[in-house]
């Protein structure tokens, strides 16, 4: 067999030429997840896409940009590529020419998501200007969420920890589903009807899937949100969970915590602040009483300056005047002085017996809130009953054979059918 001897130039040229006429390796897809993304000034993008075992580099020319920017491609998205294998002579090296791209599993939601908050944005339901200012003191808070689960837990722990004065009320929602949507926003409707006029309103669910928060990007939730005449809140997932709700609500927390933190103050802080205000209050009024001193004093010492030098000419009637004038002057400054002391017994006996309420209060709540906690009941065997419709069901008259329904207990919710009622 002849021995061959290639140039570099010649061997890559060999290498392209074989490969690029390869009919299976011109209009194939590759799966992998997206990684190094450039945008380039010319237009262009590159990027690669890489699996357990390997990596390929691809680009994506300037023409067909616009299909690739349209998914709002991130690093780390699972994707599919569809485009030809390429090699490039001088630097020896394999590349993918891509001629479409689909996100998999979740390519449609996200063009749905980026067209909606597009259409959305530029009907104004995201400006500043519209929204409502989320109170300083509630005294009624609302939270629509499932009433089972660590997120409406952890969330009435963090504001009954914080601001124990508040009395809240949970509506309880799907928050999954495809009738999510509509009872999120029922719930919505009646919260601003609710015969306790709320002063904030919670809405939101813990971590999921992106299909699992997609609820959360409905029209009817959105819609609900905001025609909400109370000031709302939206919770939904983890911090770099971004929801369409997380626009239109009137504030965005990163968390259904985060959540109750942003809605209530903290009476801790309260407390400091209440210290904090006695102290400069003192140093005001301290401040007050010896400006005031000083102001009688340079008084005192005009007028027993100008008696002396023009109208008192014998010494005795000028050491009696001073001498009443003195007292007088002594006898204000007393009465200044018993001003300041009853002023700062007050002020302090005043901020004393406030936090001292306050902690009666907080006590007094505390248990309230755990004696009306609507879940309490599990704890002791017994079950919260509902339709299909998640209507809870008091009775059997609104009950049927083979009727689905719903029953959670304690520690979760099954679904079952009734095959016999006896009353």
């Amino acid at each position: 067999m002849e021995e061959k001897t290639f140039s570099v130039t010649q061997l890559n040229s060999f290498i392209k030429k074989n490969l690029e006429s390869n009919e299976y390796l011109k209009n194939i897809n590759v799966t992998g997840e997206l990684s190094n993304l450039t945008f380039n000034k010319s237009g262009h993008i590159y990027f690669s896409i890489k699996d357990e075992g390997a990596a390929i580099s691809c680009m994506i020319w300037k023409d067909k940009s616009n299909i690739f920017k349209s998914l709002d491609p991130k690093d780390g998205m699972k994707l599919t590529v569809t485009g030809r294998v390429t090699y490039y002579v001088p630097g020896g090296k394999t590349n993918f020419e891509v001629v479409d791209v689909k996100l998999d599993g979740l390519g449609k939601l996200h063009l749905i998501f980026n067209e909606r908050k597009n259409q959305l944005e530029n009907l104004g339901w995201f400006d500043k200007s519209i929204k409502k200012q989320i109170p300083r003191f509630p005294k009624n808070l609302g939270i629509i969420t499932a009433s089972t689960g660590a997120a409406v837990q952890d969330l009435i722990r963090a504001v009954s920890r914080r601001f124990p004065q508040v009395n809240i009320f949970v509506f309880p929602a799907l928050v999954q589903g495809e009738q999510a949507q509509f009872d999120i926003a029922q719930k919505i409707k009646q919260a601003n009807s609710f015969s306790t006029k709320l002063d904030t309103l919670i809405i939101g669910r813990g971590g999921g899937s992106y299909e699992d928060l997609w609820t959360f990007n409905e029209m009817p939730v959105l819609e609900a949100i905001r025609e909400s005449k109370i000031p709302t809140i939206s919770a939904v997932g983890h911090e770099p969970d971004f929801t369409l709700s997380d626009y239109v609500a009137d504030m965005r927390a990163a968390t259904p915590t985060a959540a109750g933190e942003v809605a209530t103050p903290s009476i801790d802080e309260l407390r400091r602040a209440f210290i904090s205000f006695e102290s400069q209050i003192t140093k005001s009024i301290i401040k007050k009483h010896n400006d005031f001193k000083r102001e009688l004093q340079m008084y005192y010492n005009l007028i027993k300056k100008t008696f002396k030098n023009k109208v008192i000419n014998s010494e005795n009637n000028f050491n009696l005047i001073s001498n009443n004038l003195i007292q007088v002057v002594n006898s204000k400054i007393k009465n200044i002085d018993d001003f300041l002391n009853n002023a700062l017994t007050k002020q302090k006996s005043m901020i004393l017996k406030k936090i001292e309420i306050s902690e009666i209060n907080l006590s007094h709540f505390n248990e309230k809130i755990l004696l009306l906690n609507p879940l309490k009941p599990l704890d002791n065997g017994f079950a919260i009953i509902r339709d299909f419709n998640n209507n809870l069901i008091k009775n059997t008259t609104s009950l049927k054979n083979n009727k689905s329904i719903s029953i959670e207990m304690k520690d979760g919710i099954f679904k079952t059918k009734i095959d016999e009622m006896e009353k």
